[in-house]
């Protein structure tokens, strides 16, 4: 019985618990962009006739004052039935099969209604990213400065004249604000033209190339960001049969020094190790729970297929919270879809970029990974989906928001109705190929989290060792 117990409070208990926080967050983001829906007709006077948190069958509901409220089966959006907000007018058109009559409304008004739920969330991520900065949370590269924090000799990005301190400030002539502006970049184009700022002075460089990593994106090799300010090194995983394991080290180990220097950060531990060419090193290391310390002498391998010199642990690390402003959170998460959307305006960029974007199932995924991580992390990846659902929401697609800004405005204009069985076509023809991406997508998420699940501990070549990323710590 005690097994059970411990098997249910070690794995089972904090698993329930986080996928409630996922259910928490991401239910509470469509439920925040529904009620501006929701309170704007209300106040309007429209008749509502229900209010659903997630999509498909209802698994529970209830009717109150005339509006049937549902939690749905499907975590994959919500919805306020509007008849009155029917851009086909169908809704008119059967209103004798129902009770009263409805009046139309003028398109300001549902212009007013449409840009709600968006607004709503916009306001939700900026309460977030108050929270976030007065709080702080672990730091992330992506939006951290589009510094280089490193460069591997003899990688393609060494090759090309990128240098450690080298400021990227455009690629391919857009502007670069934080790594994650160079990180998109590589995975759209196969090759870079770079501007960059190295001690006051300005350098371009032509088509670095860029290659398929293991997941199947595109990237720079040999190329990596500032590592965060460290409070302390430490040894997440230690290899079989490798000089780590045989010397004593165990994961868990605070790595303090190095032949008597400072452990600084991760490159400069994996730059000690190569500079050693497997001569003995003396490694200073505190064991967990423990106050001494103690030196292991080892001798690093040569890894064919890597080509360094490795002793076979896997960093993590503890590392100094970051406060970013709430109007920088937003201007990244703002700035990274709207490149992303920018992408596909480019008949070059098109195809990477459909293959790069996540559905559902990678969003929760993703959100999931946060919660287990750390609490911060999980209200900042929140405000992020808040800002993404807003912006696309207002996208001038017939389903979407911004599909019924675009009929009001036609109206406003013109002073008449757009062609109803064109609207009616366009709506139908978007419902069908927005559930066949639905579908796609999640396939394509399940396949790259299975594959990203199974490599996550392999030996990788670059990468900084910040917990929370995917894969979470690089090797030495």
């Amino acid at each position: 019985m005690s097994v059970i117990i411990d098997y249910f409070t070690q794995n089972l208990f904090p698993l329930i618990l986080s996928i409630g926080a996922v259910l928490l967050l991401f239910g509470g983001t469509v439920l925040i962009h529904e009620l501006g829906h929701f309170l704007t007709a209300k106040w309007f006077g429209l008749r509502i006739d229900a209010f659903s948190i997630g999509m498909g069958p209802a698994l529970w509901k209830k009717e109150i004052n005339g509006v049937v409220y549902k939690i749905s089966l499907l975590p994959i959006g919500g919805y306020v039935a509007l008849p009155q907000m029917d851009i086909t007018g169908s809704a008119f058109e059967n209103e004798d099969a129902k009770d009263g009559k409805l009046g139309e409304i003028a398109p300001w008004k549902r212009i007013v209604i449409a840009v709600a739920g968006p607004f709503m969330n916009v306001v939700a991520a900026f309460v977030l990213a108050i929270i976030v900065w007065q709080v702080g949370k672990p730091p992330d590269p992506g939006p951290g400065p589009a510094v280089v924090g490193y460069v591997i000799e003899n990688s393609p990005a060494y090759e090309a004249g990128l240098r450690e301190g080298d400021t990227l400030l455009k690629i391919n002539d857009d502007k670069i604000h934080f790594w994650d502006d160079f990180r998109i970049a590589g995975m759209l184009n196969q090759k870079l033209d770079m501007l960059v700022l190295r001690d006051q002075e300005l350098i371009n460089f032509y088509q670095v190339p860029t290659v398929v990593n293991a997941y199947g994106f595109r990237q720079v090799p040999g190329i990596g960001p500032v590592e965060p300010s460290l409070i302390f090194l430490g040894v997440h995983k230690v290899f079989p049969d490798t000089p780590a394991e045989k010397a004593g080290l165990q994961a868990g180990d605070k790595l303090l020094s190095i032949d008597g220097e400072d452990v600084v950060d991760s490159q400069d531990f994996v730059t000690k190790v190569s500079e050693s060419k497997g001569e003995p090193l003396a490694i200073t290391v505190q064991s967990r729970n423990e106050e001494d310390s103690k030196v292991l002498s080892l001798a690093a391998n040569w890894d064919e297929e890597l080509q360094r010199w490795m002793i076979g642990i896997e960093f993590s690390g503890e590392y100094e919270n970051v406060h970013p402003t709430p109007l920088s959170q937003i201007r990244y998460f703002s700035g990274s879809i709207f490149r992303t959307l920018k992408a596909f305006t480019r008949p070059k960029e098109m195809g990477l970029a459909a293959k790069g974007v996540g559905g559902p199932v990678m969003i929760l995924s993703g959100m999931h990974s946060q919660v287990k991580f750390h609490p911060m992390q999980a209200l900042w990846f929140t405000a992020l989906i808040n800002i993404n659902l807003a912006i696309i929401n207002l996208l001038p697609l017939i389903i979407l928001d911004g599909g019924h800004i675009m009929v009001a405005l036609f109206e406003i204009v013109t002073g008449r109705k757009p062609y109803r069985r064109l609207i009616t076509s366009l709506a139908n023809l978007m419902v069908v190929l927005l559930l066949t991406m639905m579908v796609v997508l999640s396939f394509k998420d399940v396949l790259l989290i299975r594959k990203i699940n199974k490599e996550v501990a392999v030996p990788e070549e670059t990468g900084t060792p910040v917990p929370g990323t995917v894969p979470p710590d690089q090797t030495e």
